[in-house]
């Protein structure tokens, strides 16, 4: 499984500058690092419980990095930079039965002026994986995705469509860190990305959808199928 060295628990204050969070811990208010670029709807309610993990690199200027966020008493996993590692570690762990075995993997895969997450080989078959983190929980208890209008998701859903005409198999990963047991595009919030979703699955892209469980107690995060 896939463990961390340190996670501490603060209350969160405020999110600002996007890449800033305060918390407030044993009294004391600090500031830490937050990974996730995208919206974070419905999850920075002041006061709720957030994950921090500590680094012991002097030259950073914040030794706190933001994990997770508590809501309704689940944990969800928001750090987008550790997403990757996450899914690399299990795959290479043999637990996405979709992708394993394979013969071959890269990481950051470049196409044209584009880059895909993972690039793999398997029985001489070309395959390439886009990996999103999904954080938002809408009103119905439903995963979804996106959370905000994402110009970037539509061109890797473009390629991946793209590649998929030439032969390749592609996938989608939506990586979900919410307790939910369903996945819903969010077409409410970005109908041109959801349009696109749709056209991409007609086209053959493959959605993968495993659940991340975010354990503080234990320090570690669990890939596992969605509904386990």
């Amino acid at each position: 499984m896939f463990k961390f060295d340190n996670i501490i628990v603060g209350r969160f204050l405020k999110r600002y500058k996007r890449f800033m969070v305060d918390f407030e811990r044993n009294g004391v208010v600090e500031t830490a690092f937050n990974p996730n670029t995208g919206s974070m709807k419905g999850l920075l309610n002041e006061g709720c419980l957030i994950a921090l993990s500590i680094s012991d690199n002097t030259k950073r200027k914040y030794k706190y990095t933001v994990e997770g966020f508590q809501l309704d008493g689940n944990w969800v996993y928001t750090n987008t930079i550790n997403v990757n590692r996450i899914v690399e570690y299990y795959i290479k762990d043999g637990a996405i039965k979709e992708l394993y075995p394979y013969d071959y993997l890269k990481r950051e895969y470049s196409i044209g002026d584009s880059r895909i997450d993972f690039y793999l080989e398997k029985d001489g078959r070309k395959i390439l994986v886009e990996v999103k983190n999904v954080t938002l929980l809408n009103d119905n208890g439903i995963a979804a995705f996106p959370d905000a209008k994402t110009e970037r998701g539509r061109k890797h859903l473009r390629l991946l469509t793209e590649m998929s005409k030439q032969g390749y198999d592609c996938y989608i990963f939506y990586v979900i860190a919410v307790d939910a047991k369903s996945f819903e595009c969010a077409w409410y919030i970005d109908s041109l990305y959801c349009k696109e979703y749709k056209e991409a699955l007609n086209y053959g892209v493959k959605p993968i959808f495993y659940r991340n469980h975010f354990n503080v107690d234990r320090k570690e995060v669990i890939l596992k199928p969605m509904g386990n």
